[in-house]
């Protein structure tokens, strides 16, 4: 009998060792744990993110795995959700544009506190783990044909996580069924806060590096989990995504194409959906002319992207995720500041009159010619008061593999997080852990990569 799609799974996952990975895929997975690192420092003081630490400063244990930047020990499920939402805080982590999800707050959170916890892990170990991880995450979520609804980054990201943890572990072919089996009873992550602008939107792939690293611990004790997670009656698409999926978009090259190649790096701490906008504003403002001239900035997206970041900006109780998630103050950003970097997102910063009404002239609507799902496409169109127009199509953002930034651009971004969050880490220690990064594969133990980020 031809093998499930459960089954297909977790023998990529069991079978596949750094021998299998190209050269690409290393490389990849080297910068996104850089670029991942670089976002703890500032995302360690973003709102909610010091009173998280501060509850698992009560919560040490003498064994465990470490809080980033804290030096603190916790059970390794809870280091694994509090670093992922130091990550994923300011939203200035990894995506990958086809499914609208991030992928590295769940592995890289999950493979270190399982690897701190467990027997030595060697750098080419955690390579592996993460790039089949992320592999998990975009396989499940791009056969998935329904606009956004769940926050996938945590419902996809789930099984990324159990499969990066397991693998730490080494676990073998059954115990990684489990641990899969294990996690989907932990599935969850709904868009509600996101569209509130609550703090627990930032949380939500936390839990699920939380539920990764439990599953893979508990299929390691001998726990046993659903085998048809995925497709059975009750299982991941039926119950989650009304069977509304293409199963062949699961296993297509499977083996051959690792999707970390497929992720974008962000050069804008706000959600991917405004990105395309951003770039469009940063090419017309010059061209467009002073920002009290204008009359109105048009706005052109797909149904998913106007409905999720397109309402008109409001501030409500967390002015940070509101402007996060907002393309008319990102756009008005690019216009006034010429830039949209972390100071952009205090709530001072917000705040600033002159931006509230530049936010106020920028309308959103949807182009129905853009598929639901496209997040890359936007179209910009600025008319100014003597009528002149200015318009500027967005095909893909900068950050995408087909637009992507440079190896400086990354470093820029790792070194400018890091002088932002005003943390002390010097340049010894940056030295230390991009070298350590650059030649991960040579790494005999993954803990020399979290004593450098231990703070």
């Amino acid at each position: 009998m031809e093998p499930n799609l459960e089954e297909r799974l977790v023998d990529h996952i069991a079978g596949t060792d750094f021998s299998d990975l190209d050269e690409e895929a290393v490389r990849c997975c080297k910068k996104l744990i850089m670029d991942s690192f670089g976002v703890v420092f500032p995302g360690n003081h973003a709102p909610g993110c010091p009173e998280i630490v501060e509850l698992m400063r009560s919560w040490q244990c003498a064994q465990g795995a470490t809080v980033l930047l804290s030096g603190i020990r916790v059970p390794p499920p809870l280091a694994a959700m509090t670093n992922s939402t130091m990550m994923h805080a300011l939203d200035f982590d990894d995506t990958l544009d086809a499914s609208a999800l991030h992928t590295f707050v769940n592995v890289l959170p999950a493979s270190l506190a399982a690897a701190e916890n467990g027997q030595k892990v060697n750098g080419k170990e955690l390579i592996t783990a993460l790039v089949l991880g992320v592999d998990i995450i975009c396989r499940i979520s791009l056969a998935i044909e329904r606009p956004l609804s769940w926050i996938r980054t945590a419902t996809c990201g789930s099984f990324g996580a159990a499969a990066t943890a397991a693998k730490i572990l080494g676990l073998g072919k059954e115990a990684i069924f489990n641990a899969l089996g294990i996690v989907y009873s932990q599935t969850a992550g709904n868009a509600q806060g996101l569209i509130e602008g609550r703090l627990v939107k930032r949380m939500q792939p936390g839990f699920a590096a939380s539920a990764g690293v439990i599953s893979a611990y508990l299929a390691s004790r001998g726990i046993t989990g659903s085998r048809h997670f995925l497709t059975g009656p009750y299982g991941f698409y039926p119950l989650y995504e009304h069977s509304n999926y293409n199963p062949l978009r699961v296993t297509e090259a499977i083996g051959e194409h690792f999707a970390i190649v497929d992720l974008s790096m962000k050069p804008y701490p706000s959600c991917r959906m405004t990105h395309s906008t951003i770039d469009a504003a940063m090419k017309l403002k010059d061209e467009a002319g002073p920002v009290d001239g204008i009359q109105r900035i048009d706005v052109a997206v797909s149904s998913m992207v106007a409905e999720m970041v397109g309402k008109p900006f409001q501030i409500g109780a967390d002015p940070q995720v509101d402007a996060q998630f907002s393309i008319p103050y990102t756009t008005a950003c690019a216009f006034i500041r010429g830039e949209v970097f972390l100071k952009d997102f205090e709530t001072a910063e917000i705040l600033d009159p002159a931006l509230k009404a530049l936010a106020e002239k920028v309308r959103v609507s949807i182009n129905t010619h853009i598929p639901a799902k496209d997040i890359l496409k936007a179209e910009m169109k600025v008319t100014r008061s003597d009528g002149r127009v200015f318009t500027c199509l967005v095909s893909v953002p900068s950050g995408n593999p087909l637009n992507p930034l440079s190896d400086e651009q990354c470093r820029k971004k790792f070194n400018k997080c890091i002088d932002y969050s005003g943390i002390s880490f010097k340049e010894k220690a940056r030295k230390e852990l991009i070298s350590m990064i650059e030649d991960l594969e040579m790494v005999p133990n993954v803990r020399d990569l979290v004593r450098v980020m231990a703070g």
